[in-house]
């Protein structure tokens, strides 16, 4: 399996993925064709369909460890399945990562809309973030 995680929602503000994983790991930008983006009807966050003719970026985390697989596990709507996808780098690579991804059988619970960047940051991050905070805090209770 690859260390690699596809992120194309709300995972690729470093400040969410610290916030869930407690961790920003390295990171660089890619596509993965075949899929398109859409909100979840009624969520604040989107899911990545397999859709012919579809092409999403995002950012890609590098060397994800176990521990936050773990948690970003634990974290992601229980609809997602974790998937190998394909990404392309703007240099041209072709590499594996894993994405979560919504099962085909549930593109009913997208809505027509694009989720977006600025719409997100600017409606339901700081909010957001405080809940990731908290689930990250209940998780690593010791």
């Amino acid at each position: 399996m690859t260390d690699l995680l596809f992120t194309y929602g709300t995972l690729q503000f470093p400040d969410v993925m610290q916030a869930v994983s407690g961790t920003i790991p390295e990171w660089f930008e890619a596509r993965v064709r075949g899929y398109s983006q859409y909100r979840l009807i009624d969520r604040i966050y989107p899911g990545l369909i397999l859709q012919e003719g579809g092409e999403t970026s995002g950012r890609v985390y590098v060397d994800v460890d176990a521990v936050a697989w773990g948690l970003l596990d634990r974290f992601e709507d229980p609809v997602y399945e974790r998937q190998e996808v394909e990404i392309h780098r703007d240099d041209g690579e072709t590499l594996q990562a894993q994405a979560y991804v919504l099962p085909v059988g549930c593109a009913h619970l997208l809505s027509p809309e694009p989720w977006t960047i600025p719409w997100f940051a600017e409606h339901h991050m700081e909010g957001y973030l405080r809940r990731c905070r908290l689930f990250y805090h209940m998780m690593t209770l010791t």
